[in-house]
């Protein structure tokens, strides 16, 4: 039996493969699969995602097209998994937004807000001692 990690990235890299070659949905736009978990069942897995926007499509518009999108091809993709893969079972895929990109950008930003101010503040000089006088 494939440990539950491997089994992940094999699954992640598959789907990766056919979703940037086989896939030709128009709603799709550019997407890529971030991360793969699989319950321990091994029954179901959530599939993570981002997609860049096109043709003058919100970012929010771009992920639930192209979510919208991944679904419709789901039985497609596990057909694809079942013919690579040597399992009993081929886990249902469930798709959702990878959320970690863009909160890392915020974070990048908050960060850099931090230092602007950091280096906006006048430095304090220690007051000198009158013990020498």
């Amino acid at each position: 039996m494939i440990r539950p990690e491997r089994l992940e990235d094999q699954i992640q890299f598959l789907l990766s493969t056919v979703v940037q070659r086989d896939l030709r949905d128009p709603e799709l736009g550019f997407v890529t699969l971030t991360a793969v978990r699989l319950t321990p069942d091994r029954g179901q897995a959530r599939v993570y995602f981002t997609a860049l926007p096109t043709a003058g499509l919100s970012d929010a518009d771009q992920i639930a097209q192209s979510r919208k999108a991944l679904g419709r091809a789901a039985g497609f993709l596990r057909t694809h998994l079942a013919k690579a893969l040597d399992m009993k079972r081929v886990p249902e895929l469930k798709f959702f937004p990878d959320a970690s990109l863009t909160e890392g950008n915020r974070m990048e930003g908050l960060l850099a807000d931090l230092e602007k101010e950091r280096a906006a503040r006048p430095v304090e000089v220690p007051p000198a001692d009158s013990a020498e006088a």
